[in-house]
């Protein structure tokens, strides 16, 4: 991963993680696009990548968006125009590994736009329509992880109605989806691939209070982890959860965060440390003090660093960081 992309709700900013060190010293920006009016609010942009050369693609509200390192739209994809009756609804974007192609979850129906989600296939390049399907699903949003072997998985989130997985191609200009049933389904929300392709990172989509690894493309789980075996020692409250932001710090190791909340009688915080955990030995590991936790979460790279803001600090008031894993000498 060359470039890391984050909004504040009135720009993008793309880091240059080739220019940022590991070392808790704010990113290195490569370029700021600020968002056009319509598209600018905390809650406005649903998502954003970063194309191979530092350009932007985003989703907001109706609409995907192409900007170049100028801030200038390349292109644009209209989505539909939400109706009336639009309750939460949020677009999900992945660009597959060769950057040929944007996979778009589009949440047609919780939007009024239509009776059923789709999945779009977009040309990277021009924007062009290359392949669309309706899924049978009424998500309010969706994760999406492109694989090294062209697929994405397409986890949707339908809030009490539960979650779907599904498993996705484009090949040779035909657009195939089918639903993950058994070991790997839609009660778990795929959070990572390994870097190395092999394995896949889940959580439950209850709660979540557990995390599983599981081999690829099989399914089968080889390791899992209940929060309630690692919050004890690293996170003194009741209920502790994880956050659904999981990764993989790189092929041995995984990087999660465990939350929980204090109540009393006059005050309420909600406190999260990030874990890693490693995969060879089972132990964990608390890589931070617990702090009271904002609506932003550690995100793992995979080549042993992290991005992170601050504690106690929201993603507009400070710029991320870059932070490095080292395990503690034997």
């Amino acid at each position: 991963m060359r470039w890391y992309p984050w909004s504040d709700g009135d720009r993008i900013a793309v880091v240059d993680l080739a220019q940022s060190p590991a070392d808790g010293s704010p990113l290195v920006e490569h370029a700021t696009f600020p968002l056009p009016a319509e598209h600018r609010g905390r809650d406005t942009v649903d998502d954003v990548v970063t194309t191979a050369d530092g350009e932007v693609v985003y989703a907001a509200q109706d609409v995907v968006v192409r900007l170049d390192d100028n801030g200038e739209v390349v292109w644009s994809h209209h989505l539909g125009t939400s109706g009336p009756q639009r309750g939460f609804a949020s677009s999900g974007l992945a660009l597959s590994r060769d950057g040929a192609v944007i996979w778009v979850y589009a949440a047609d129906a919780m939007a009024d736009r239509g009776d059923d989600d789709r999945l779009l296939v977009l040309d990277s390049r021009t924007g062009l329509l290359l392949g669309s399907t309706a899924l049978d699903s009424v998500g309010h949003g969706a994760e999406l992880l492109a694989h090294e072997d062209g697929s994405a998985l397409v986890g949707i989130a339908q809030g009490q109605d539960g979650g779907i997985l599904y498993l996705a191609r484009f090949d040779d200009g035909a657009l195939t989806v089918r639903e993950l049933t058994g070991m790997l389904d839609g009660e778990r929300v795929p959070c990572a691939f390994s870097p190395d392709g092999t394995r896949l990172l889940t959580c439950e989509y209850a709660g979540p209070d557990d995390v599983a690894v599981h081999s690829w493309p099989d399914g089968a789980v080889v390791a899992s982890f209940a929060v309630e075996d690692l919050a004890p020692d690293i996170l003194r409250v009741e209920e502790p959860l994880f956050e659904y932001g999981a990764g993989f710090l790189d092929d041995d190791q995984v990087f999660v965060v465990v939350k929980g909340e204090d109540e009393s009688e006059d005050d309420f915080t909600e406190w999260a440390v990030p874990v890693v955990i490693d995969l060879v030995s089972g132990t964990a590991r608390a890589v931070g003090e617990p702090a009271p936790s904002r609506d932003h979460w550690p995100v793992a790279l995979g080549d042993g660093t992290w991005i992170a803001v601050d504690p106690g600090t929201a993603r507009g008031e400070a710029p991320p960081v870059r932070r490095r894993f080292r395990p503690t000498p034997a």
